[in-house]
């Protein structure tokens, strides 16, 4: 296996990297890459049968949601500790490890009896998912030489755009052929190869000695899983006394957490990025973003299969347009992005989001399924044209040494929007019920149901522009001399 060693790489590269070359550059690859396409079809295979769960386990939406929810609230807490451990440990057995988690949380979805077993399984592959999630992009950067390093990361945005476009349609068939099951048995010969793979063609990485466990934040570890999980939970349970008392307790938690990082040598999440402006507020317009991607992607589904009374093999193939469209969008974004910078793509895709929101929110009852499509198109175009400039103007508001924390920061946003998305999508279909007596958690077996959830559902999307304008508010361009200062100023 030809490589060339440290001395051998350009300095910006980290000085434990092992250049490869030739087919073994692209072996490793292909390896590392199937983590990143098992995780990303697994994020939107499940949402295609979600009425089929709801049938067969006879729950409420507000129920239902924690198949999704618990998957990503896991990544979400782990996500900024299982990058240390690689450090400290060895990048390369840490990975396999996470593909071996996540295989064996698939096979323990696949046999679940039940939904608490399931929503378990779920939460146990997600470890596996966020140690994949931490370190395929550092295995990347630490394999490929300086000069190819951009075409492979942008190769790695296609390998999640194929595993996210794959997702719906192969979720509908397999549902529709096979059962549910089926969804979380396809993981198996996939991370086969990626266990193999991994261990027969990724170097073997040395451990960083600058990066050793003992300087690892344990306990701001903890305080963010604690954060996130009473902010889920919560939001979960918003309607219940109990749920309430969550979400004040994670307030004060979060003074907590903040205060612990401020005061740490090596703090597990260096607050400093906070302190710029632009990076803060730009990572809130992202969270905004995240947040109302989730809506069409949970709601959608149970509005397809109540209303147009689509079979389950349909609904995935009609999610298609979405995914096809942001495919065909975001090289135009970027190259929009480079030509007039951050605001006018960022806006004008924040504002189709919006628009499509709004359409959502208008939507007859019995809808022509192309008209379904066409919102489609706007949302994957809104989220082609805003994902570029939203994380350009994150990662430039940082100074160079920051981007990989920026980053990381960023998969954690992505992450935690998603989850809050779910929770708030069924927060607001809770409220409508409420507004007209129904109660936050009708019961799906009613012979009304179907226009009960309509009402829920236009509801929903109309409330969610207000999310819409929080993100289009706190997009904006780094002033990069005055930020930078400011937070020198305080570090």
């Amino acid at each position: 296996m030809p490589y060339s060693t440290a001395d051998r790489v350009p300095h910006r590269a980290p000085q434990r990297a092992i250049v490869l070359e030739g087919r073994a550059l692209w072996l490793s690859f292909a390896a590392a890459t199937t983590g990143t396409f098992m995780v990303n079809l697994d994020s939107s295979v499940v949402n295609v049968a979600l009425p089929v769960l709801q049938h067969q386990f006879a729950l409420s939406i507000e129920t239902l949601q924690w198949v999704i929810t618990a998957y990503l609230l896991v990544i979400t807490g782990l996500l900024p500790v299982t990058g240390r451990i690689a450090d400290a440990l060895g990048r390369r057995q840490i990975f396999i490890a996470g593909i071996a988690l996540f295989v064996a949380g698939s096979l323990f979805s696949a046999l679940a009896p039940n939904f608490i077993v399931l929503v378990l399984a779920r939460a146990f592959q997600a470890l596996g998912g966020a140690t994949i999630m931490a370190n395929v992009m550092a295995i990347i950067a630490l394999v490929f030489p300086l000069e190819k390093r951009g075409q492979a990361l942008g190769l790695i945005g296609s390998v999640v755009a194929a595993g996210t476009l794959a997702g719906p349609p192969l979720g509908g068939l397999l549902t529709a052929w096979l059962g549910w099951r089926s969804i979380f048995w396809i993981n198996l010969p996939i991370g086969l190869w990626g266990l193999w793979g991994s261990w027969r063609f990724l170097p073997r990485f040395a451990p960083d000695g600058n990066s050793p466990l003992n300087r690892l934040d344990w306990t701001g570890a903890v305080w963010f899983i604690m954060l996130t999980s009473l902010l889920e939970f919560g939001l979960a349970n918003w309607h219940r006394v109990w749920g309430m008392g969550l979400l004040a307790l994670d307030a004060v938690a979060l003074y907590g957490f903040i205060r612990w990082e401020g005061s740490r040598e090596y703090p597990l999440i260096p607050l400093r990025l906070f302190r710029i402006q632009a990076f803060s507020k730009n990572l809130i317009s992202g969270m905004a973003y995240w947040v109302l991607m989730m809506f069409p992607a949970f709601l959608l589904p149970f509005y397809l299969r109540y209303e147009l009374h689509l079979p389950v093999s349909l609904i995935g193939v009609s999610l298609v347009p979405q995914a096809l469209t942001m495919i065909v969008v975001s090289p135009l974004g970027g190259k929009w992005l480079d030509r007039s910078g951050v605001l006018l793509p960022g806006r004008i895709g924040i504002g189709l989001l919006m628009l499509a929101d709004a359409l959502f929110a208008l939507l007859p009852r019995h809808a022509p399924l192309w008209s379904v499509w066409a919102i489609l198109v706007a949302v994957g175009a809104g989220a082609g044209l805003y994902s570029s400039p939203n994380n350009a103007a994150a990662l430039d508001s940082a100074e160079t040494g920051d981007t990989g924390l920026a980053s990381s920061l960023l998969a954690t946003q992505r992450n935690l929007g998603r989850a809050v998305g779910v929770a708030f999508a069924s927060i607001l279909l809770s409220v409508v019920w409420m507004v007209h007596g129904l109660g936050p958690t009708p019961s799906h077996t009613a012979p009304q149901y179907s226009l009960w959830f309509y009402w829920a559902f236009r509801g929903a999307f109309g409330a969610s522009l207000a999310i819409g304008a929080v993100g289009l508010a706190t997009l904006t361009t780094p002033d990069r001399k005055r930020e930078r200062r400011v937070a020198s100023e305080h570090k």
